[in-house]
């Protein structure tokens, strides 16, 4: 069996960040708590980086860069399908809630490390983190908000915008801690059934964005679930009784 080689120091000091991240929040990670972890000194972080910020922007353009190619790979496909008309609110969710949580569902230590670390960065209060997820996520979001304006065209923007938070906001909570949901539901709900999670999210969020048309706009051939991501009948009355 050919030995396997060490990860050089850039890409172990990378990888200690990304777990002390994921851990304590880019506030409590400290510089030299994440070079001890990778086996390195100090100057040598910052050799690579040249600061705790662009270690932070090093870690994010790593794991976001190929969600975000993936997500707007989904967008840009659904859009070229629907040959010019404004996509379904269906289809914009499924756009923005599949890649993250099919990432979310891969079994590996990694691949979960990787989530966690995106959901305590989507939900850090810390200024300076959030400055850095706006710069690394801002094609995305660019390119989601222009899908709803298209979709919902007589919406009020803010109004639009909130329903938006909102949609990452339960999106960074599920990515955050999925064995949580699965402990405090008994099983009922689990982060790891990406069709399930999908088809349920799209089902409770899609009305609240399609609502915003105030009847200017009537739902079109698409305004149903995709037979991919079936309404799921809850399972907590079941567990619960």
């Amino acid at each position: 069996m050919p030995k396997q080689t060490e990860p050089d120091p850039q890409t172990r000091i990378l990888d200690a960040a990304e777990d002390a991240i994921g851990e304590m929040g880019f506030a409590g990670a400290s510089l030299r708590h994440i070079a001890t972890a990778a086996r390195v000194n100090l100057a040598t972080a910052y050799y690579y980086f040249g600061s705790k910020r662009g270690l932070m922007e090093a870690v994010l353009k790593r794991r976001l860069g190929p969600l975000r190619e993936e997500h707007l790979a989904l967008l840009r496909g659904f859009e070229a399908a629907a040959r010019g008309r404004p996509l379904p609110a269906e289809k914009i969710l499924e756009a923005m809630l599949l890649p993250p949580l099919r990432l979310a569902a891969k079994a590996p230590a990694k691949h979960q490390a990787v989530t966690r670390l995106v959901g305590r960065i989507v939900t850090e209060p810390h200024a300076e983190t959030q400055e850095v997820l706006r710069g690394q996520r801002a094609e995305v979001w660019t390119a989601f908000r222009k899908a709803w304006q298209r979709s919902l065209p007589g919406a009020s923007l803010s109004e639009l915008l909130w329903r938006m938070e909102f949609v990452w906001g339960a999106l960074a909570f599920v990515l955050c801690n999925p064995r949580k949901i699965e402990l405090e539901t008994h099983g009922a709900c689990n982060p790891a059934r990406t069709d399930e999670v999908v088809g349920c999210m799209i089902h409770f969020f899609s009305p609240g964005f399609r609502n915003l048309a105030r009847g200017k706009q009537k739902p079109g051939p698409g305004s149903r679930m995709s037979a991919r991501f079936p309404r799921q009948k809850s399972a907590i009355t079941k567990t619960n009784a």
